[in-house]
């Protein structure tokens, strides 16, 4: 496509440099007497003009742009600041990250409407990297999480489990399941948490305002959150969520190891810093 709309703008480009080079000789010779010579060395002078000029005009960002779908794409993908703050700090999710961005805008999709399906690749990508995070970024995390399953629970509850088991929505779902206000928050995360995790991937030893941390007293953390799960949802539901990694068909109902969950993430948030950090890392890496 791209070639021939350059083949198309080479051969129209001709005829129209052409007409206007004559209308400006007639303009500016209309009321004289010249001869032929005179005439066409005037007119090839306007023609090359005519030319230079609309080369030029070919050359700018607008247009070129214009032109090539694929360049205009590609600059409104840089500019994004999810996508700006992934290839300044993960340059090989960037690119992966352009890739996906790339093709969802091929088709027709927004940026907006490809970002919100990328979620899933963006979740994914920064629960790996959870573990280099300061403490309070992974708050951040984890409240960003619990609000994602409130709404997906109050959505369809079988989707709320499913996402909790995989960390993964399918595009419709990325775009229509959850509202403007959660997609916002998780995107300023998401360039909070590559920033925090790539400074924690340069540093040694704790970020400033970091709480040092016994990992023995956070393992009894949890095991006193657990209990409280029992004593609130009952031992099997308690058992459900307590496990690492939680099986695609669950054990319980989907809506109460949703409720589960979202209990635990909260009781984990209303522990000190330290704890809750250690914590909420604990369940969503």
């Amino acid at each position: 496509m791209m070639m021939l709309t350059a083949a198309l703008l080479i051969i129209l480009s001709m005829p129209v440099c052409a007409s206007v080079a004559g209308a400006f000789v007639w303009v500016a010779h209309r009321n004289e007497t010249a001869d032929d010579s005179e005439l066409l060395q005037h007119f090839l002078v306007a023609l090359i003009v005519a030319m230079a000029i609309l080369w030029g005009i070919s050359r700018t960002d607008a247009v070129r742009m214009r032109l090539n779908p694929q360049l205009r794409i590609e600059a409104e993908i840089k500019k994004n600041a999810v996508y700006a703050a992934v290839d300044q700090f993960a340059p090989s999710d960037a690119k992966a990250l352009r890739t996906f961005l790339g093709l969802r805008m091929a088709r027709g999709e927004t940026l907006s409407q490809a970002l919100l399906e990328a979620r899933t690749f963006l979740t994914q990508a920064l629960n790996e990297r959870l573990g280099f995070a300061d403490q309070k970024s992974r708050l951040v995390w984890g409240r960003v999480a619990v609000d994602t399953l409130k709404e997906l629970q109050a959505r369809d509850p079988a989707l709320c489990y499913r996402f909790m088991a995989t960390q993964a929505l399918d595009e419709q779902e990325s775009t229509h399941a959850l509202s403007a206000e959660n997609s916002a928050a998780f995107q300023a995360a998401v360039i909070q948490l590559y920033q925090a995790t790539n400074a924690g991937m340069q540093r040694h030893g704790l970020a400033p305002g970091d709480e040092r941390v016994v990992f023995n007293d956070a393992a009894l953390e949890f095991g006193a959150i657990q209990t409280d799960i029992e004593q609130n949802f009952g031992r099997s539901v308690a058992d459900a969520v307590g496990q690492k990694a939680l099986p695609l068909t669950p054990a319980v109902s989907p809506d109460l190891a949703c409720s589960a969950r979202i209990f635990q993430l909260q009781a984990m948030l209303k522990r000190p810093q330290g704890k809750a950090a250690m914590l909420i890392d604990s369940v969503l890496r």
